[in-house]
């Protein structure tokens, strides 16, 4: 075949594929290549040691609490974020409520209807999702939505779930002075979601079990074997993280006199309603114990002497309104003597705040009674109220 006499090889001359590769060089020089490939690497090492970290000790944790602390120091770092929350589903009200950060005595207790809020949406539809710009979303509920933050900039979320059941979610916020979430910071805490419905599932399932042992059959309540077990706890928590604890004790006034008029089984309904009326006035992170007898604890976490004050003048003034055993067709109505300590200033240890409690409590037992006392506080009781 005859070659084309107009065409001629363009064979590149000599050097210059390496003027080529210098030129690449000088826009992109091999070291600096190197320092990001080192950079991106390390970066990749501390995230799988904080994973390892996260998830052994998430998936060996029985403590609910515990499982929080783990997720605020591990998780939060790892994406540079301060403000987060987790709510629970309760399976038998199909309500959600705030296990963290927990709301204050004044909000009610009774929890938020599935759907309701971004939160709620997101709970109800078993799916996470990251939200730019949240204040603008049709969803949105102040309430809700900015319990955390009240003007969150961003926000990630995160259902818990466990065969397909939905247990809780987890909410991550950002401040409109902190950088907005972006893909990336939400892929990353979408990995660790198997790790905490794991955990959580646990946590409760060892709660259900221990209730089984410490629960009182009258009442429902807890025993007065598990106060030492969550005092410890409580006391460790509120000590680790500087918070005051607040132990209020409860003796019901002239019980006998219920007894010897209407008969002990009377006695024991109305014991039955008092523990109800206790669990309708405190916060999910409060327990509520029965001592022994007519005698009743409430541990209140997080929560100063001032304030424990402000919430048993509360219920007294709601204990002097309420009627007990409409069922049995009697109108009985029923007063309580209350004591109060709080940590650190009454006590350090679980002996020291019970006693100062207890001794407090009977102030007003040997007083008045239906009222309330704190311990080591120069404050009287006049009729039935406080004056400081």
């Amino acid at each position: 075949m005859a070659k084309n006499k107009g065409s001629k090889s363009k064979t590149p001359k000599k050097g210059s594929s390496n003027r080529v590769q210098d030129l690449s060089a000088l826009s992109f020089p091999a070291h600096l290549q190197e320092n990001e490939i080192i950079e991106e690497l390390r970066q990749t090492v501390q995230k799988l040691r904080i994973y390892y970290s996260l998830g052994k000790t998430l998936t060996s944790s029985l403590d609910l609490s515990e499982v929080l602390r783990i997720v605020v120091e591990k998780l939060g770092g790892l994406i540079q974020c301060r403000h987060f929350a987790l709510v629970l589903l309760d399976e038998t009200s199909n309500h959600f409520y705030f296990e963290f950060p927990k709301p204050p005595h004044d909000v009610s207790q009774d929890g938020f209807p599935l759907g309701r809020g971004i939160i709620g949406h997101c709970l109800e539809r078993g799916k996470g999702d990251l939200f730019q710009n949240p204040l603008l979303d049709p969803l949105f509920d102040a309430r809700i939505d900015g319990f955390a933050v009240e003007k969150p900039s961003s926000m990630m979320t995160l259902p818990i779930m466990s065969r397909g059941t939905v247990l809780g979610l987890l909410a991550f916020f950002t401040s409109s002075t902190e950088p907005s979430f972006g893909e990336d910071q939400f892929r990353l805490v979408e990995t660790f979601s198997d790790y905490l419905a794991i955990a959580v599932e646990n946590a409760r399932n060892y709660r259900q079990v221990q209730e089984l042992t410490v629960s009182d059959d009258l009442t429902k309540l807890y025993n007065g074997r598990y106060l030492h077990l969550v005092l410890e706890r409580e006391l460790a928590r509120s000590e680790r993280y500087k918070e005051n604890l607040s132990l209020v004790f409860i003796d019901l006034d002239n019980f006998k006199q219920i007894n010897d008029q209407h008969g002990h089984m009377v006695g024991s309904q109305l014991l039955r309603e008092f523990g109800e009326f206790l669990l309708s006035g405190i916060r999910t992170s409060d327990v509520a114990i029965r001592y022994g007898g007519d005698e009743f604890v409430l541990v209140l976490p997080r929560t100063t002497k001032k304030d424990a004050l402000q919430f048993v003048n509360r219920m007294l003034d709601q204990l002097r309104a309420h009627v007990f055993l409409k069922s049995k067709h009697l109108t009985i109505k029923m007063t309580a003597s209350f004591g109060i300590s709080c940590s650190p200033e009454d006590g350090k240890n679980i002996d020291q705040l019970i006693s100062a409690a207890d001794r407090a409590m009977y102030i007003v037992k040997k007083g008045s009674k239906n009222g309330v006392y704190t311990a080591n506080q120069p404050i009287t009781l006049i009729g039935s109220r406080l004056k400081s």
